[in-house]
């Protein structure tokens, strides 16, 4: 045979080889399953990081790294306080005291409570979403969250202090906070009417003490009410709601209906 015929039998052979080949199905990468978990779980097992960076008494940032190699699902509390890191060294609670770790009431900036946010601008009573974030690995997402004050009197938040984000409960068991801090993740209250139920709540201010709440002017400025009398009206009608709804969740086959005067 000639060289010719041996060369023509050769690239023939190249080309079925060739052809067979691309008709063979590629092996694909079996893409990593996407792991579910709670947010301060995956916390506590190292697969995140999560800071709560309190912007003031009204509003925070939740941010969360995926530290781990692979996506994952994480769940947030649905209701959460922001406690200053030093204040748990305090009496419990996060409460601060003069005689654990050198951090007086005076000086120690207040606890925040919020929660996940959830269908926003949707009406009272209407159901919740899941709560999941998705993250890819060694990402990081911010959530941003409306909070409110839990601490009255005490110094306002700041970026510049450390806080740590936990369960509402592990702050308060109050059923109505915890209904209350839910209001606010559903967007049922805005954060003034939602910061006048807090304080009434969580630190028993009377209706009149909130109504004499002044905001300080300077420069001769006059001053004017914290609180105008339509969101006073509103935090009263808060606290009727959230305490039906507490009082209906500890009573087998209770509603959730909406409470006036």
């Amino acid at each position: 045979m000639g060289r010719f015929p041996v060369v023509a039998l050769l690239v023939a052979a190249a080309v079925v080889v060739s052809s067979a080949s691309a008709r063979e199905p590629r092996q694909r990468v079996p893409a990593k399953p996407v792991e579910a978990h709670d947010l301060l779980g995956a916390e506590a097992a190292g697969l995140v990081t999560v800071k709560y960076v309190a912007n003031d008494s009204r509003s925070a940032q939740i941010v969360v790294t995926n530290r781990s190699d692979r996506p994952l699902s994480l769940r947030m509390p649905e209701v959460f306080a922001g406690v200053p890191v030093l204040a748990q060294f305090g009496v419990p609670g996060g409460m601060p005291n003069n005689g654990n770790g050198g951090f007086g009431a005076a000086g120690a900036p207040q606890v925040t409570g919020g929660a996940q946010p959830m269908n926003a601008g949707m009406g009272i009573g209407q159901p919740a979403g899941g709560g999941f974030m998705s993250l890819p690995p060694e990402k990081t997402r911010v959530t941003r969250v409306t909070t409110v004050c839990l601490e009255h009197g005490k110094p306002e938040p700041s970026p510049l202090r450390t806080y740590k984000l936990v369960e509402l409960a592990s702050y308060s068991d109050d059923p109505r906070l915890d209904e209350l801090m839910r209001s606010i993740g559903r967007g049922e209250i805005s954060q003034k009417v939602a910061q006048a139920a807090a304080w009434h709540i969580a630190n028993g201010l009377t209706w009149e003490r909130l109504a004499a709440e002044m905001i300080d002017h300077a420069g001769g400025v006059p001053d004017e009410p914290y609180f105008t009398p339509a969101e006073l009206e509103a935090a009263f009608q808060a606290v009727g709601v959230v305490t039906k709804r507490a009082e209906a969740r500890e009573t087998p086959g209770g509603s959730d209906a909406y409470s006036s005067r």
